[in-house]
Protein backbone atom coordinates (compact mmCIF):
# COMPACT_ATOMS: atom_id res chain seq x y z
CA UNK A 1 0.00 0.00 0.00
CA UNK A 2 1.16 3.50 -0.75
CA UNK A 3 0.03 6.10 1.77
CA UNK A 4 -0.39 9.68 0.64
CA UNK A 5 -0.97 12.68 2.90
CA UNK A 6 -2.80 15.79 1.85
CA UNK A 7 -2.62 18.75 4.16
CA UNK A 8 -4.46 21.99 4.42
CA UNK A 9 -3.87 24.70 6.93
CA UNK A 10 -5.62 27.86 7.90
CA UNK A 11 -3.45 30.33 5.96
CA UNK A 12 -2.30 30.14 2.35
CA UNK A 13 -0.01 32.71 0.75
CA UNK A 14 0.10 32.06 -3.01
CA UNK A 15 2.68 34.80 -3.59
CA UNK A 16 5.42 33.03 -1.63
CA UNK A 17 6.45 30.12 -3.84
CA UNK A 18 9.57 29.28 -1.85
CA UNK A 19 7.71 28.07 1.25
CA UNK A 20 5.21 25.21 1.47
CA UNK A 21 3.93 26.42 4.84
CA UNK A 22 3.97 29.77 6.59
CA UNK A 23 3.23 29.77 10.31
CA UNK A 24 2.76 32.66 12.70
CA UNK A 25 5.07 32.06 15.63
CA UNK A 26 2.83 33.94 18.07
CA UNK A 27 -0.50 32.25 17.31
CA UNK A 28 -2.07 28.80 17.03
CA UNK A 29 -1.26 27.02 13.75
CA UNK A 30 -3.42 24.13 12.58
CA UNK A 31 -2.63 21.52 9.91
CA UNK A 32 -5.51 19.38 8.68
CA UNK A 33 -4.06 16.03 7.54
CA UNK A 34 -5.91 13.62 5.25
CA UNK A 35 -4.38 10.17 4.66
CA UNK A 36 -5.33 8.46 1.41
CA UNK A 37 -4.15 5.37 -0.43
CA UNK A 38 -2.99 5.30 -4.05
CA UNK A 39 -6.62 5.01 -5.22
CA UNK A 40 -7.64 8.14 -3.26
CA UNK A 41 -9.58 6.19 -0.61
CA UNK A 42 -9.22 7.29 3.00
CA UNK A 43 -7.00 5.08 5.16
CA UNK A 44 -7.98 4.18 8.72
CA UNK A 45 -5.16 5.56 10.87
CA UNK A 46 -6.55 4.42 14.22
CA UNK A 47 -3.67 3.84 16.63
CA UNK A 48 -1.13 5.53 14.34
CA UNK A 49 1.41 8.11 15.46
CA UNK A 50 1.71 11.28 13.38
CA UNK A 51 4.96 13.23 13.77
CA UNK A 52 5.59 16.83 12.74
CA UNK A 53 9.26 17.82 12.92
CA UNK A 54 10.94 21.16 12.12
CA UNK A 55 14.70 21.55 11.78
CA UNK A 56 17.19 24.14 10.61
CA UNK A 57 19.12 21.61 8.48
CA UNK A 58 18.38 18.05 7.35
CA UNK A 59 21.49 16.82 9.16
CA UNK A 60 20.33 18.13 12.56
CA UNK A 61 19.58 15.39 15.09
CA UNK A 62 15.92 14.81 15.92
CA UNK A 63 16.76 15.70 19.52
CA UNK A 64 17.91 19.15 18.33
CA UNK A 65 14.78 19.78 16.27
CA UNK A 66 13.00 23.09 16.79
CA UNK A 67 9.68 21.22 16.89
CA UNK A 68 9.34 17.46 17.28
CA UNK A 69 5.69 16.75 17.99
CA UNK A 70 4.19 13.26 18.07
CA UNK A 71 0.40 13.08 17.90
CA UNK A 72 -1.33 9.90 19.07
CA UNK A 73 -4.74 11.34 19.92
CA UNK A 74 -6.12 11.61 16.38
CA UNK A 75 -9.20 13.66 15.48
CA UNK A 76 -11.08 11.37 13.04
CA UNK A 77 -8.78 8.38 12.54
CA UNK A 78 -11.30 6.04 10.89
CA UNK A 79 -11.69 8.53 8.05
CA UNK A 80 -7.93 9.11 7.79
CA UNK A 81 -8.13 12.63 9.14
CA UNK A 82 -6.48 14.41 12.04
CA UNK A 83 -5.62 17.92 13.11
CA UNK A 84 -2.10 18.87 14.11
CA UNK A 85 -2.07 21.90 16.38
CA UNK A 86 1.13 23.82 16.91
CA UNK A 87 0.71 26.08 19.94
CA UNK A 88 2.37 29.50 20.16
CA UNK A 89 4.55 28.22 23.02
CA UNK A 90 5.98 25.54 20.69
CA UNK A 91 7.19 28.04 18.08
CA UNK A 92 7.35 31.43 19.82
CA UNK A 93 11.13 31.72 19.45
CA UNK A 94 11.12 30.71 15.77
CA UNK A 95 11.53 33.32 13.05
CA UNK A 96 12.75 32.72 9.53
CA UNK A 97 13.06 29.71 7.28
CA UNK A 98 13.30 26.06 8.30
CA UNK A 99 12.54 22.62 6.87
CA UNK A 100 9.79 20.28 8.00
CA UNK A 101 8.67 16.70 7.66
CA UNK A 102 5.29 15.14 8.34
CA UNK A 103 5.29 11.37 8.86
CA UNK A 104 2.99 8.66 10.11
CA UNK A 105 3.78 5.32 11.76
CA UNK A 106 1.04 2.73 11.20
CA UNK A 107 0.25 0.55 14.22
CA UNK A 108 -0.56 -2.79 12.58
CA UNK A 109 2.11 -2.98 9.88
CA UNK A 110 4.75 -0.99 11.75
CA UNK A 111 5.49 0.84 8.50
CA UNK A 112 6.40 4.49 8.55
CA UNK A 113 5.48 6.85 5.73
CA UNK A 114 6.83 10.30 4.96
CA UNK A 115 3.72 12.20 3.94
CA UNK A 116 5.20 15.61 3.23
CA UNK A 117 8.54 17.39 3.37
CA UNK A 118 9.27 20.96 2.52
CA UNK A 119 10.15 24.46 3.54
CA UNK A 120 8.39 26.32 6.32
CA UNK A 121 8.66 29.97 7.31
CA UNK A 122 7.85 31.36 10.74
CA UNK A 123 6.82 34.97 11.08
CA UNK A 124 5.25 37.09 13.78
CA UNK A 125 1.63 38.06 13.30
CA UNK A 126 1.13 41.81 13.16
CA UNK A 127 -2.36 41.50 14.65
CA UNK A 128 -2.81 42.35 18.32
CA UNK A 129 0.42 44.30 18.75
CA UNK A 130 -0.22 46.98 21.36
Amino acid sequence: MKLIGYITYKVFYPTNLKQDLIFNSNSLNVIDLFCLDEDDFSVDITGATVTFIVKEKPTDLDTAAKINKAITSLTEPTSGNTLIEIEPSECDDLLGNYIYELRIAMPTSGEEYILKQGNIAFQKSIYGIV
